[in-house]
């Protein structure tokens, strides 16, 4: 019989191990159920047992091979998590992105659905401890030796500490003879509840402490310390299995084989009986109000039987019903709809999986060739979701199913209802927020073929979708599909033409205001579809530039000019909804001392701490004179850092100083919630931001009041800018529109113009016209006058010719490396080092300007999370040769722990 190989990627974090793949012989035990995409413990080196997965099989003969080859100990799970295509699809991010496959296995499948070796440091006692290092065990016979080691075993035992309900037993009298790594490690052990950590953890922990001993302690020595202390046996390394998510059952009551004997048992069973399906004991107790007692009584004597069944933890089940309702009914097309969608549907009809037969007996291949999307321009309220819904379900009938991408989970609720009423079951989600259960059921039935249109975020373009048809990206041109960290950093628009390309799937991207890459690409192809109007032909809302210069002048406390007010006031009067976009959480961008000049700053990142509220806002809380300083005088907030996760307590005199004269500058979603109610105490008003979010379903929350009418104004940071469609919107304000014009970023006009342009299209979609105030410091910009004007065109035009004058996407490609660490003089040389080996490789394979390295530099944000940041930007307009020349070099590239080297191919995030 032919011996059969595996080769497995290991499921272990060491750098220089995370692309390696190893070859393990398949025992005959395992032949059955060892399949590509089977989750399998293998051993390797001095470990006992790692997990890994099968990403090929192959029957090589052993003497191909100049090593022992060891066996597959066990598969984990028989039913693979993936098959030998979306492998092949991963192993492409990996090296389009310059990740490790490991990373992106990781991202792509759930922690969930796959159980983990854990590894484990666990304290042993001292009676089974050998003499330690530096004890010689000589004459351990005698009465003086034994004495000795009584009298260490008493102290011990008076030092021993009860624990989480074990006894830690640490040799405290050895320890003396021990250097100081090994007394650190242990320490670190006997702190912990159960005396034992994972040996990452414990790692982690040793270099956070050692780093303040002199010398410093880093990774080595605690190999070595934990080496000597195995050898002492005052320590062991144990694996213990972290299971995987199971499925979920609950068990149904069913009629048994026994007649019942009572009158009492025959009318339950009777009941049972007329049921449809099986019930629960809950619901039968309630239903007949039988006691436990007898229920039991039944299934114990088969009068009733007990069947376990599956319960699909539903990611959609907190939709309002309502929601869904309001959406069963298809609305006519426009005249528009009806010409794009008959373009799109076309196209649908002639699209072809991989390995079909063509119309001329032919095998269809696999598209070399670069996929051609369509892009579909159309204004805000202009019906293009309708559209996608035509096509999804044209899609189902020709039997394929489809993947539809928003850039934020805060548009699924609203498209989620719509999906929902068109297609029931059919329907799932995928985004970060959804819980461990409702995923590992989500990619069980993706898997099975149950579900077959996924909604999700950008991390849902990495899902294994069998027999893809049809892919949307709606509000393409969103940053949010691009992911900066951690690796790996892919761009969903980029993988979601990969995967078309793998599977025949068609493309639609949809946006009001396309990304301008996307759209050169449309023009250039001849795939461009636009829609001008709105669905019910409502013209679109007036926008109002507002100098806040002069307004500051006339009244320089209040957020609002005089025009918001104004405009606020009427539409609260007459009942109308206001959504209003501020685009920082918190209260206010940073507290200074106005004595000293002091600010308070994050203490790990290059900059200010943030004021936040503990205290939800409310009209009593300010009066007209203290406003300014009310979470000052009050006492009711914190300094945050958004970067790191740091907070300090608000203090109300200067840390510096010691001096009463603490401000607040700057404005944020809670100063400006606290202001709305200040002029409006009866307005009901809500908030929509990172911090409202965290809470699982918080956002589904908010919208669902939002959306019924239950509150009168909706707060928010850039979320609320996006995919609202909400008829009794008539007023949206921009409290400070110059912020999304003030990145140093290349694309930070684009950015500006496109978030001001979406906020501005949440308004009058129904019946009532509406109206957006811009609050400007800079009303001369012209990307903010020409997106007062919702004028797409006249804003691209310059705008593209800029990027081909700078060398900038669509006409090069970008590549930027992050160099970081504790060390700055160390980040520093090394970004120079990686500059000049990278300028010395492409000397002789790449023509004149084909490619520049700009920089290495200090990053705009030169430290977060304790680490210096230095970047270098590759522009690269050699195509696929020379990208695939860089990266090679970048993956063989590896630095010592205390330094990182960071890469972001496609780089839209340059801070």
């Amino acid at each position: 019989m032919t011996r059969l190989y595996g080769q497995v990627i290991l499921d272990i974090q060491v750098q220089g191990l995370k692309d390696r793949l190893f070859t393990y012989a398949i025992p005959e035990y395992c032949v059955d159920q060892a399949f590509v995409g089977a989750q399998v413990l293998v051993p390797f080196g001095p470990r006992q047992l790692v997990s890994g997965y099968l990403v090929s099989l192959s029957e090589a003969s052993p003497q191909d091979f100049a090593f022992t080859i060891r066996e597959i100990q066990e598969v984990v799970d028989p039913v693979p998590l993936f098959d030998e295509q979306y492998i092949e699809f991963l192993g492409y991010v990996a090296k389009r992105y310059c990740a490790s496959l490991q990373d992106v296995i990781a991202a792509a499948i759930p922690s969930c659905l796959v159980g983990k070796v854990k590894r484990m440091v666990r304290l042993k006692s001292a009676k089974q401890a050998s003499p330690l290092p530096g004890e010689s065990g000589v004459g351990a016979g005698s009465i003086a030796d034994q004495s000795n080691r009584f009298m260490q075993e008493e102290a011990l035992a008076q030092s021993t500490a009860h624990k989480g309900g074990q006894l830690h037993l640490v040799n405290v009298a050895a320890l003396q003879e021990q250097d100081v790594s090994q007394k650190l490690l242990l320490k670190e052990l006997e702190s912990s509840a159960k005396g034992s950590l994972n040996i990452t953890i414990l790692r982690q922990r040793f270099e956070k402490v050692g780093k303040f001993n002199k010398p410093k302690l880093n990774a080595s020595h605690f190999q070595k310390a934990l080496k000597a202390l195995c050898q002492a046996q005052l320590v062991e390394i144990t694996e213990e299995e972290d299971g995987a998510t199971k499925m979920r059952t609950v068990a149904l009551l069913t009629r048994g084989e026994v007649a019942p004997e009572t009158a009492r048992q025959k009318s339950i069973a009777a009941y049972v009986e007329e049921l449809s399906e099986p019930i629960s004991i809950p619901d039968l107790i309630e239903a007949t109000k039988a006691s436990r007692s007898t229920i039991d009584k039944m299934v114990k004597a088969n009068q009733l039987t007990l069947i376990d069944t599956e319960v699909v933890r539903e990611s959609l089940g907190n939709l309002p019903q309502a929601l869904i309702d309001k959406h069963r009914t298809p609305p006519p097309l426009t005249a528009e709809q009806t010409e794009v969608f008959a373009v799109l549907s076309r196209e649908l009809k002639e699209t072809k999986r991989p390995g079909d037969i063509a119309g001329d007996g032919s095998v269809v291949p696999v598209d070399s060739e670069v996929v051609k999307p369509w892009l579909l321009h159309g204004v805000t309220g202009s019906g293009k979701t309708e559209v996608y819904l035509r096509l999804i379900t044209q899609c189902l009938e020709s039997g394929r199913t489809t993947l539809f991408l928003v850039p934020e989970i805060s548009l699924t609720p609203q498209l989620a209802g719509r999906l929902k009423a068109r297609f029931g079951s059919l329907v799932s989600v995928w985004h970060s927020a959804i819980s461990p259960g409702e995923r590992y059921d989500t990619w069980r039935r993706l898997r099975s073929g149950e579900v077959k249109v996924l909604l999700g975020a950008r991390s849902a373009v990495l899902a294994n979708m069998p027999d893809l048809g049809l892919i949307v990206l709606d509000e393409e041109h969103d940053g949010s599909y691009k992911q900066s960290t951690p690796a790996p950093r892919y761009n969903a628009r980029d993988l979601a033409l990969e995967k078309a390309r793998r599977t025949g799937a068609l493309v639609l991207l949809g946006s009001a205001t396309p990304d301008l890459t996307s759209y050169e690409r449309a023009l250039r192809q001849d795939r461009l579809l636009v829609m001008k109007n709105r669905v019910f032909m409502q013209v679109m809302p007036e926008v109002k530039v507002v100098d806040m210069r002069k307004a500051f002048a006339h009244d320089g406390k209040s957020v609002f000019s005089e025009e918001l007010k104004k405009l606020l006031a009427d539409r609260l009067a007459k009942g109308e909804q206001v959504v209003l976009l501020i685009n920082r959480r918190g209260f206010a961008n940073h507290v200074f001392c106005q004595g000293c000049g002091h600010v308070s700053n994050c203490k790990n990142c290059s900059v200010s701490l943030v004021l936040h509220s503990f205290k939800k806002a409310r009209r009593a809380d300010v009066s007209e004179e203290d406003y300014d300083d009310a979470p000052l005088l009050q006492a009711g907030g914190y300094l945050a850092c958004h970067h790191c996760g740091f907070r300090q307590p608000l203090r109300d005199i200067c840390s510096e100083c010691d001096g009463p004269f603490l401000k607040v500058s700057g404005i944020g979603t809670q100063k400006v919630e606290l202001e709305v109610l200040k002029l409006h105490p009866t307005a009901r008003v809500v908030r929509l931001d990172s911090d409202v979010a965290k809470r699982k379903g918080a956002y589904e929350e908010v919208l669902a009041q939002f959306s019924s009418g239950n509150a009168d104004v909706l707060i928010g940071t850039q979320m609320v800018a996006k995919g609202l469609d909400i008829p009794r919107v008539t007023l949206v304000g921009v409290l400070s529109a110059d912020s999304a014009f003030n990145l140093p970023d290349y694309r930070s006009t684009e950015r500006g113009f496109q978030l001001l342009t979406q906020v501005a299209g949440r308004a009058g979609r129904g019946e009532h016209p509406g109206a957006v105030v811009l609050q400007t410091y800079t009303p001369e910009l012209p990307a903010l006058r020409l997106a007062s004007e919702h004028n797409y065109q006249a804003f691209y035009a310059p705008e593209i010719e800029s990027r081909r004058v700078f060398d900038y996407p669509p006409y090069c490609s970008l590549i930027r490396l992050v160099v970081s660490g504790e060390d700055l003089v160390l980040v520093e040389s090394i970004a120079e080092l990686v500059a000049e080996e990278l300028s010395h490789l492409l000397e002789d394979e790449a023509e004149e300007n084909e490619v520049k390295i700009l920089g290495p530099a200090p990053c705009i944000i030169e430290r977060i999370k304790g680490r210096f940041r230095f970047h270098l930007i590759i522009k690269n307009k050699g195509g696929d040769r020379l990208q695939d020349l860089i990266i090679d070099y970048l993956k063989g590239r590896h630095f010592a722990a205390p330094v990182n080297l960071a890469v972001d191919v496609d780089a839209l995030d340059l801070v």
